[in-house]
C-alpha cells in the first residue's frame, strides 16, 4: 500500500510539473519593446484561446506599420509549435525544442531567418531572441499597464 501511495504521489508530481511547463500565461498581455531605436515602436499582444495562445506583433515608423506578424502557440501530437504568419509566403512553424515554466526555445532549421526563437520572462520583462548561427536580434518588452 505504501508503494502504491508513493507511486501515485510521484505521478501527480510529474503531471503537475509537466502542466506548469506547458502554461504560457506569462505571455498574455500587451507588451511594448523598450530596446528599439527611438524612431521605431514595436509591440506584441498575446491572448489565450482555449488550448492555444495567439499573438500579434507589429512595428511602426511614425504612423506607418512597417512590419506585422501573427503568432500562434499550439500543441499538436504532443509537440508544441510556434507558428509565424505574415512574414513568409506560407506560415512558418517552429517546434519547441526546450520548454520550462519561464521560457521556451523554438526551432526551424529550414527557415532562412530566424532558425531559433527564444521567449523568456525575467522579472517583469519579456525577452525574445531571434537568431541563426551568424546573427541574432534581442527584444525586450515591458507590459503596457492599462
Amino acid at each position: 500500500m505504501k508503494r502504491f501511495f508513493l507511486g501515485i504521489c510521484s505521478l501527480l508530481f510529474l503531471f503537475s510539473c509537466t502542466n506548469k511547463a506547458e502554461d504560457f500565461d506569462w505571455l498574455v498581455g500587451d507588451w511594448k519593446r523598450v530596446n528599439a531605436e527611438k524612431e521605431f515602436k514595436t509591440f506584441e499582444s498575446w491572448q489565450k484561446n482555449k488550448k492555444e495562445y495567439a499573438g500579434f506583433g507589429y512595428t511602426m515608423l511614425e504612423n506607418d506599420t512597417i512590419f506585422q506578424e501573427d503568432l500562434r502557440l499550439y500543441k499538436e501530437n504532443d509537440l508544441w509549435t510556434l507558428e509565424v504568419t505574415g512574414v513568409n509566403e506560407d506560415p512558418t512553424p517552429f517546434v519547441l525544442s526546450e520548454l520550462k515554466p519561464e521560457y521556451f526555445i523554438a526551432e526551424n532549421d529550414t527557415n532562412e531567418f530566424p532558425k531559433k526563437i527564444i521567449y523568456k520572462l525575467e522579472n517583469d520583462t519579456l525577452k525574445a531572441n531571434v537568431s541563426t548561427s551568424e546573427f541574432d536580434v534581442d527584444f525586450e518588452f515591458v507590459k503596457i499597464q492599462e
